[in-house]
């Protein structure tokens, strides 16, 4: 079981607000890449899994290309609860 910062459970299915993504880590792509995740931060996404307590969401930047990352509670701010 996994929660967002305010304590409200995350489940697969979820809508999620992605609230923080670590520079550092942005920092670690490369540039095309690393706009398409700044770009991450305030919008909504699903969770479509979960694993070592964090919620795995997916944002598509081409027709056959898409980043997926995994959100820390922290992070994430549940908009829903499917």
């Amino acid at each position: 079981m996994i929660f967002d910062k305010n304590n409200n459970e995350v489940k697969i299915g979820s809508m999620i607000k992605v609230l923080f993504i670590d520079p550092g880590f942005i920092s670690t792509f490369p540039r095309r890449e690393a706009r398409i995740i700044k770009k991450m931060v305030g919008k909504t996404f699903e969770v479509v899994d979960i694993e070592h307590e964090k919620a795995l969401v997916t944002q598509p930047f081409d027709m056959l290309n898409s980043i997926s990352l995994f959100i820390d509670s922290e992070e994430m701010e549940l908009i829903n609860d499917n």
